[in-house]
């Protein structure tokens, strides 16, 4: 009995720790580029679940992105952002978002295309942002150098 529990420990624990180290494995990466002045580059990241799902999140902003300390990872959505001065509009006026205001910055779907998580930021006074989870979103990304060019 001792021994059937430590190999089934074992086996649990490193199945445990190889799906840790690659869930945020990047799969498959697509840029799109806005046609209008003024809006943010959207990017789409493709990750696989433990049980070989894919996930696909959507960053409508990447400078949400920020490298990670997180080993096995090159990036994650950030907890928190400030807003530079050169943030414009489709006409080229400084915008900045109302103090309380909530939006969207990425959103996680499943293989069926159905929203499971969302990474929102709350707006305070100057384009300062605190980030939080919405669901389950997947937050930590590893891209590959070439999935970059």
């Amino acid at each position: 009995m001792a021994l059937a529990g430590l190999a089934l420990g074992t086996s649990t624990l490193s199945t445990s720790l190889v799906a840790w180290a690659a869930r945020p494995y990047v799969t498959k990466m697509r840029r799109y580029r806005p046609n209008t002045a003024g809006s943010a580059e959207e990017v789409d990241l493709t990750t696989y679940t433990l049980f070989m799902r894919p996930l696909t999140t959507k960053v409508y902003d990447p400078s949400f992105l920020i490298e990670t300390r997180r080993p096995l990872a090159k990036w994650e959505l950030a907890d928190k952002i400030h807003l530079t001065a050169n943030r414009t509009d489709a006409v080229g006026t400084n915008v900045h978002p109302e103090s309380g205001h909530e939006e969207t910055v990425a959103e996680t779907r499943n293989e069926k295309g159905e929203v499971i998580g969302r990474w929102v930021v709350k707006w305070e006074e100057n384009g300062a942002g605190t980030c939080h989870q919405v669901g389950k979103v997947v937050r930590y990304f590893n891209v590959h150098e070439e999935l970059l060019q």
